[in-house]
Formats: structure tokens, sequence, C-alpha cells
């Protein structure tokens, strides 16, 4: 089964969710409000959904790691509470079915397609962002079974294969 798991980095866009759009899609954290109609929402940091209430009203699931009202917690997850969010989101792919993966928006440069927070939440640095990175390849490691193709151009995330979206099957049906 095909996830697209589209993350709030400064390439992601409408545009680009609208090409996916009809797949299975998971959006990671503010990225909901370029895909309302995505399929699952995931967001582990407590203070995000405290800072982002609106998120509540998201018509499809939603996770986190965490025990937040009116959010499913995944189960199981590499990283628990410690995990970021893009990482999380893989884990929730994986346990509804997802053999292939293709990662948008996964720039790991420190901004986002909205720039800085600036209600509240808190805005990755660069130690935490290596951290983040590690994560990646760990659970890289542990899901051997599961094919993910990052297709975030000028990504610095490399622990998975690189490639176009153009050059992936991004209109393959719901299966």
């Amino acid at each position: 089964m095909l996830w697209y798991v589209l993350a709030p980095g400064p390439s992601m866009s409408a545009g680009l969710a609208e090409r996916v759009r009809g797949n299975n899609c998971c959006v990671v954290s503010n990225t909901y409000t370029l895909a309302p109609w995505a399929d699952v929402l995931v967001a582990n940091d407590h203070a995000w959904w405290r800072k982002h209430p609106e998120a509540h009203q998201f018509s499809g699931r939603k996770f986190s790691a965490n025990e937040i009202k009116g959010v499913e917690r995944a189960k199981p997850c590499t990283f628990g509470s410690r995990g970021n969010s893009g990482v999380l989101a893989l884990d929730v792919v994986r346990n509804l079915g997802a053999k292939r993966v293709i990662l948008l928006g996964l720039d790991m440069h420190g901004t986002h397609f909205f720039g800085p927070y600036k209600n509240g939440c808190t805005n990755t640095t660069e130690a935490k962002r290596r951290i983040h990175v590690a994560q990646f390849k760990q659970w890289r490691r542990r899901n051997p079974g599961i094919e993910v193709t990052n297709c975030t151009e000028g990504s610095a995330l490399t622990c998975f294969p690189m490639a176009r979206l153009d050059e992936v099957d991004c209109h393959m049906a719901v299966e």
C-alpha cells in the first residue's frame, strides 16, 4: 500500500499537496492546512496541539505518541514522546499498512512553508534537527521492509533514496 507523507518544510505548498490528492495521505502538523482532505494528521508535541486548537476539527484521523484528548495514540511507535512528528508519521503509516512511502516537504533546513512559528511554538534548533535526522536513520534500519523515497528536492535528509516526484508514480490509485 502506498502512502504520501506531507511535512511542513519550506518546499511544501498547496499545489504540491494537490498533486497527490486522491492517494493515501498523512499530513504532519501545519500541513493539514494545505491538505485538509488528507486521511491522517500527525503531530507529536503537546504544545503544538494546544497552540493549534483548530487542528482538532481535522476530519481525518489524528495521532500523537502523547496522550492528547481527541487524538489517537500511535502504537507501536519507535521513539514515543521523544520522536519528531515526521518519524511518528512513518510509524503511523506503517501501522496503517504502508509498504511504500513517498516523503514530501521534509527539507530539514529549520523552517517551514509558513516561515518560523510566531504563535509560541518552538522552532527546531540545529542541534535538535541533528537528533531528528538520526531518528530517521534509526527508523530506516528498524523497518527494512518498507520502501521510503524522499521526493523533497534539496532535502538535508539523505538516509532514504531521493527521487523527483515526477519520477515516481504519484497517480497510483489507492490500494
